[in-house]
């Protein structure tokens, strides 16, 4: 193979590696993602503690962030930090994270340990046959972020996260607490 068809190749395949964990950060908002709360799907996953947690308890209620996230992920472990600082600030106004381990089976183990060492507070929720991710991250991204307002519409979603993007994260949250209660 010559160098010029490795270099394509390889670039290709690159290409294809980095689109499973992204690391620039793109925000969309549109009107047809911006479905009213009983149109959005439920689910109802296990916590890191046994418990069980349905979305729908949340919905039409609180502002959510749901934060599709593996532990191999190097930008999704740069935004649970901010994300768990922003939780800690407005939990008591109505806001919750649920921090959505995608996991599979040979890194599931890794969750419960990654959680504890990093002493975040926000519930953190398992998702080993993709239930969440089939409903709100089809393609299966990591990091992925779904801001949903207090009228229980998807506010934003973004792929990928800069550590610049943050300070817009927690404006664009704050906006949404600010918002009355439907």
């Amino acid at each position: 193979m010559s160098s010029r068809c490795f270099a394509v190749v390889s670039s290709v395949l690159m290409s294809c590696a980095f689109s499973a964990c992204a690391t620039t950060a793109a925000t969309t908002a549109s009107a047809g993602q911006k479905r009213a709360a009983s149109a959005l799907p439920d689910f109802e996953l296990n916590t890191l503690h046994g418990d069980r947690l349905r979305l729908s308890e949340h919905l039409g209620r609180d502002v959510v962030v749901l934060a599709f996230w593996d532990t191999w992920c190097e930008p999704c472990k740069a935004e649970l930090p901010h994300l768990d600082r922003i939780y800690r600030t407005h939990k008591d106004k109505g806001f919750v994270v649920l921090a959505i381990a995608m996991d599979d089976p040979s890194t599931a183990m890794n969750v419960a340990p990654y959680v504890h060492e990093s002493g975040f507070e926000f519930p953190v929720l398992l998702d080993p046959n993709s239930e969440a991710s089939n409903l709100y991250n089809t393609h299966k991204s990591a990091p992925y972020t779904v801001i949903i307002g207090r009228d229980g519409k998807i506010a934003s979603e973004t792929l990928g996260f800069e550590p610049a993007a943050a300070k817009l994260m927690e404006e664009r949250i704050e906006k949404l607490l600010a918002a009355a209660k439907p």
